[in-house]
């Protein structure tokens, strides 16, 4: 009875043990080499001339995942300013070759949100920052239709 009390106290505390001193082991493996020119250099593989040595190293910090998170946000909201940026560009320089038709277009649009605006029950836009579709609220939906009535007016 003492026995199988203590290999039920043990057995998870070895378990433990043996899961904690994996991993460091399961950390990815990098590589330190200098070049011909004296500036060393850090890989997950090693030059195919050797010359390298292991470097130990641990997991990855407990924040990692959020930077790179924090990251790449960061990169796809730049990416959709370029674009934006771009598309504005563009269309300047349409307005200025055909002003005609870009305002005809730019009537027609207003039209057609005027249209969304007061009939929809649900109206979503694209918030510029994250891009992700909003659902606008009664106040700024009535802002919106004044705004637009009032680009309408010049039609």
């Amino acid at each position: 009875m003492i026995r199988t009390s203590i290999a039920r106290t043990l057995t998870p505390l070895l378990a433990l043990a043996l899961l904690g001193s994996a991993a460091p082991a399961m950390a990815d493996k990098y590589y330190k080499w200098v070049d011909d020119n004296g500036v060393t250099h850090y890989g997950t593989a090693p030059p195919e001339d050797g010359g390298s040595e292991a470097v130990r190293t641990y997991g990855p910090s407990s924040d990692q995942g959020k930077e790179l998170k924090a990251l790449q946000e960061q990169r796809e909201a730049a990416a959709r300013a370029r674009e934006q940026a771009e598309e504005r560009a563009r269309e300047a320089e349409r307005a200025a070759e055909e002003p005609e038709a870009v305002a005809k277009e730019r009537c027609e649009e207003h039209r057609a949100n005027l249209e969304i605006l007061e009939n929809k029950p649900v109206v979503r836009v694209e918030n510029p920052q994250t891009g992700e579709m909003e659902v606008i609220d009664q106040a700024r939906r009535d802002e919106m239709i004044e705004t637009t009535r009032a680009a309408l007016e010049n039609c």
